[in-house]
């Protein structure tokens, strides 16, 4: 890490350029998960405790700079209970939800009528808005570089099982069969990832989570 006591943000990929070079093709599964793992252990200690706010800011619009595959290269093939896992999940929450606010909100209020305890862990006001779930995202994503890591994790958590809910709620009230098999998938994927954010939650407030 360099001595500037606010270090410059760098993009996950070119963090171990001497590694990746020995790759000659399709990376081998050890050295990629090693990659993985160093990958987003030094981004989350690049960040936490940088006093410079324009390093937050770009972890926290990392995806829309660099895009969701470059990301995914490194991490999307760890599991849930490891910290390239949770943020990988992490990102890709984040990232439908910036995209999809309006559809995101619409499930979350339904959510909120089954399990409207888990709302108040999440964070978000009640009833939400567009707004008010993107920032909520925000400030979670923000956190988890920031803050409090397991608390981001588990309030992202919150909010994919409250999408969860909703969507099935809303899967009853599509028109056609094909349509309310597409919105359980949807549900039961959105319930999984809740889970998995969930249980990285536990692991990282333990001090298990690598």
């Amino acid at each position: 890490m360099p001595s500037d006591p606010t270090p410059r943000f760098r993009r996950p990929a070119p963090l171990f350029p001497a590694r990746a070079e020995e790759i000659p093709g399709a990376p081998d599964p050890q050295l990629a998960t090693e990659l993985g793992h160093e990958s987003a252990r030094a981004l989350l200690n690049g960040v936490y405790g940088s006093t410079d706010p324009q390093v937050v800011e770009r972890v926290l619009h990392l995806v829309e700079s660099e895009g969701l595959d470059d990301l995914a290269t490194l991490w999307s093939g760890s599991p849930a209970t490891t910290l390239p896992g949770a943020l990988w999940r992490l990102y890709v929450l984040h990232t439908w939800v910036r995209r999809n606010g309006e559809d995101v909100s619409r499930r979350f209020r339904e959510g909120t009528h089954t399990v409207p305890g888990l709302r108040y862990l999440a964070g978000v006001a009640e009833p939400p808005d567009i707004e008010q779930v993107r920032t909520t995202m925000d400030e979670i994503l923000r956190g988890a570089f920031t803050g409090d890591l397991p608390i981001a994790l588990g309030r992202a958590g919150a909010v994919a099982v409250l999408c969860a809910h909703g969507t099935a709620h809303l899967a009853d009230r599509e028109s056609t069969h094909e349509q309310q098999q597409a919105m359980t998938r949807q549900a039961s994927r959105l319930l999984s990832t809740g889970e998995e954010l969930t249980a990285a939650a536990r692991m990282a407030e333990a001090g298990t989570l690598s």
